[in-house]
This record gives C-alpha cells, sequence and structure tokens, in this order.
C-alpha cells in the first residue's frame, strides 16, 4: 500500500497557494493594463438601423455644436450610392437630412463650412462607364443645392479636397493625367460661384497624386500629394502656396524602403503641419496585384512653418495598419485614428492613438470593428474639449457597410 508523503501534501499545498496567487496578479496587472491602456471614453455613439449600406466620409462641426456629416448611401437598385448629408446636435439626435439622387455612383470625400452661403461638397462622381470625375456641390445651410462644378478630365485618382481661404476664393485639389499618361497634381481656384479663375500645376517631370488642401493661419495653402522620385520609392511631399498659385516652398519627406502615402493634413497649434498616412511594403512585388502580400504602418510626419522635417515616425502594432485622419489637441498632443487591418491576435477595427508633439506614442485604443475592413475616416476636436470620430469612409468592397459616429469625452 502506498502512502502520501505529508510533506509532499504540504508542497502541492503551497504550489497550489502560489499558482492562485500569481493567477491574481496577472488578472489584476491585466485589468489595470485594460484600464490605462484607453485613450478616451465614449460619450456617446450613433448608429443608424438602415437596411442600404452606407457610410460617412467627413463631419465639421458649426459654432452652435451641431455637427454636419457627410457620407453616402446605397441606391435601392444596387452597389451605387448616392450623396447623404445629415445634421445632428450635440447629443447625436437627428435635426434634418438629405439624399443627392444624382446619376451613377458618387463618393463623398470633403465638406466645408463655405460662410453663409451654407457647405461645399468634394466628391467623385462615376457615371455609367468606367471613368470618374471630380464634382463640386455647393449647397445652402437647408441643403438646398446652389450650384454644381466638375472637372474636364477624368480623375487619375479617387480622390479630390476643397478648402476656403480667407478671402472666400474656392481651392480645388484633384489628380490628372497629361498628354503622355503621367499623373499630375490640378490645383484650381474658383470664385463664389464655382467658375473657375486660375489652374495651377507642381510636377512637370515626376508622376505625382494630390491628396489633401488646407487652408493655413495666414492665410497660405498647403498641399499634402505622393510623388514617384526619379530613383527609389513613392514619397510623401508638401508644397506650401500663396493665393496667387505661387510656391513658397516644396519639401519631400526622406525616402524608405516603403512606399509612403499621405491621407490627411492638419495645422498644429505650435505654427507647424502634420501628414498622416501609411507606409507600405510588398514582400512579393513581383505577383500579380491580386496575389501580392503587403504590411503597412500608421506613418506620421510634422513640419516646421519654412518646410523643414522635425520628424517621421512609423506606429505599429503587430499586424498592419494604416493611418486615415488626425486632430492636434490643444497642449500639440496629436489624436491619430486609423485601423489596424491585420493582426496576429485577432485585434482589428479602428485604430486611435495618442502621439505626443515630439512623435512618441503614449496609449492607442483599437475599436470593435462592425464589419471588415472597418475604419475611423475622420476625427475633429469638438468644442467642448472633446472629440469626434466617424467611420468608414469609402471603402472598395462588396460587403456590406454601417456607417457610425463616436463622440468622445475631453481628455482629463
Amino acid at each position: 500500500m502506498c502512502r502520501l508523503n505529508p510533506f509532499n501534501k504540504t508542497a502541492m499545498q503551497k504550489l497550489t497557494d502560489y499558482q492562485r496567487l500569481i493567477t491574481c496578479i496577472a488578472t489584476f496587472f491585466f485589468a489595470v493594463y485594460s484600464v490605462f491602456s484607453q485613450i478616451i471614453e465614449i460619450t456617446w455613439e450613433k448608429n443608424f438601423e438602415i437596411h442600404a449600406s452606407h457610410y460617412f466620409s467627413d463631419v465639421l462641426e458649426l459654432p452652435n455644436g451641431h455637427f454636419i456629416l457627410l457620407g453616402a448611401i446605397e441606391k435601392p437598385e444596387g452597389r451605387s450610392f448616392d450623396i447623404w448629408l445629415l445634421e445632428c446636435n450635440s447629443q447625436g439626435d437627428t435635426l434634418k437630412t438629405k439624399v443627392f439622387g444624382f446619376p451613377g455612383n458618387d463618393i463623398p470625400m470633403k465638406i466645408i463650412a463655405n460662410g453663409e452661403n451654407g457647405f461645399l461638397i468634394a466628391y467623385i462622381g462615376k457615371p455609367e462607364g468606367t471613368e470618374s470625375f471630380a464634382r463640386l456641390l455647393a449647397v445652402d445651410p437647408a441643403f438646398a443645392e446652389l450650384w454644381t462644378a466638375e472637372t474636364e478630365q477624368p480623375s487619375a485618382l479617387l480622390r479630390t479636397d476643397v478648402a476656403l481661404d480667407n478671402e472666400g476664393n474656392i481651392w480645388w485639389l484633384n489628380t490628372f493625367s497629361n498628354q503622355t499618361g503621367q499623373s499630375d497634381v490640378s490645383l484650381w481656384k474658383l470664385d463664389k460661384k464655382g467658375k473657375k479663375t486660375a489652374e495651377f500645376s507642381f510636377e512637370e517631370n515626376n508622376p505625382a497624386a494630390g491628396y489633401s488642401i488646407r487652408t493655413l493661419p495666414d492665410g497660405t495653402l498647403a498641399v499634402s500629394s505622393q510623388v514617384q522620385p526619379p530613383k527609389g520609392k513613392p514619397t510623401v511631399q508638401v508644397i506650401r502656396v500663396d493665393t496667387d498659385g505661387k510656391i513658397l516652398w516644396k519639401t519631400l519627406v526622406p525616402q524608405s524602403d516603403k512606399i509612403l502615402t499621405p491621407q490627411c493634413l492638419c495645422c498644429s497649434p505650435d505654427n507647424t503641419l502634420l501628414v498622416g498616412g501609411y507606409a507600405g511594403l510588398c514582400y512579393n512585388p513581383d505577383a500579380p496585384k491580386e496575389d501580392q502580400i503587403w504590411d503597412f504602418d500608421y506613418l506620421l510626419t510634422k513640419l516646421d512653418a519654412t518646410g523643414k522635417v522635425l520628424w517621421t515616425q512609423n506606429y505599429n502594432r503587430e499586424g498592419s495598419e494604416k493611418g486615415t485622419a488626425i486632430a492636434v489637441l490643444p497642449d500639440g498632443n496629436i489624436m491619430a485614428a486609423g485601423k489596424c487591418e491585420t493582426s496576429f491576435t485577432g485585434t482589428i477595427g479602428p485604430w486611435l492613438l495618442m502621439v505626443d508633439k515630439n512623435g512618441k506614442m503614449l496609449k492607442d485604443q483599437v475599436f470593435k470593428f462592425r464589419f471588415v475592413k472597418d475604419q475611423a475616416a475622420r476625427i475633429i476636436c469638438t468644442n467642448d474639449g472633446g472629440l469626434l470620430m466617424i467611420g468608414p469612409g469609402y471603402i472598395d468592397t462588396e460587403h456590406r457597410l454601417t456607417g457610425w459616429v463616436k463622440k468622445l469625452k475631453p481628455l482629463m
């Protein structure tokens, strides 16, 4: 008969106690990490119980605290979309909406305030056929259509942006192909009625594509683009111009072994510029496009008022990430939004990073995804000291899209 040694029994009990203690400590630290890894709390969320596929691309806040959401909603007959405008109050309650049922498929990109005249909407329109054209739509405060403008040339990139200078002139950024087939950045200056008064092109020798334009505090304009230099990988270029279209400076972000693509452009309180986007590396560049394997990192670059690159950083988690939007807090810290597209741990969805003014990532948070390829499309600082984030923006997918809005509490 075998008897249990009392010493071994005591040892086994101690081992069990130690295991329990370690488990409790690990659970405690995991909980603490989970709490402190959260950047910000959500005040309210808005989702729409709409059967049709829909999404939001841009948002702006009015002086009275209301929000104007720019999005698109699927047409009844298929995978084409109409422009959709929605106004809600500071609590997310819908006040009014309007759908603009133009022919073809419309892809909304940007909405800006147009003084007392209402709003300007920049979008890509794709009528029946394969070519796409950039369009501007002016609406009054009640969302009634005032005028529309369309480019003469088809767009070489599904991207368009618009800004308003301090004198009320409209600046419209697009990308066209020249006679040799090379893509060029095109900047139009329009009057208040949408009539073109001037046109500027900034690239003569290297292929380039325009992504964002912003009016700076001194009344000049900044334009971000992707440029392919004669050697090396494509990189980001930022140009500063005056209201006569004269180039004040032009800066190339240093090239790397990755393809750098800008997505957003923002001013900072310390008189600097921030460019957000992504850095992509293809592991099998010789494979057909549909079979290529890519890895992306969030790209963020800061420039001073003279165009000098102060720093450029890549941010990643454990998979593939992209940057889509940035907002700068009054203290100079940066809220950078985008998406975690793939992850070794399964953590995917809209991604929000808090980065200090020197480029150091302080915290990050991944929000629960609602569908495949879900992402943040825009983030803005709000009058109450908080933030508003929307998604998913335009995504080329056959999956059903669902627009969402998150109002985030002020940071303490």
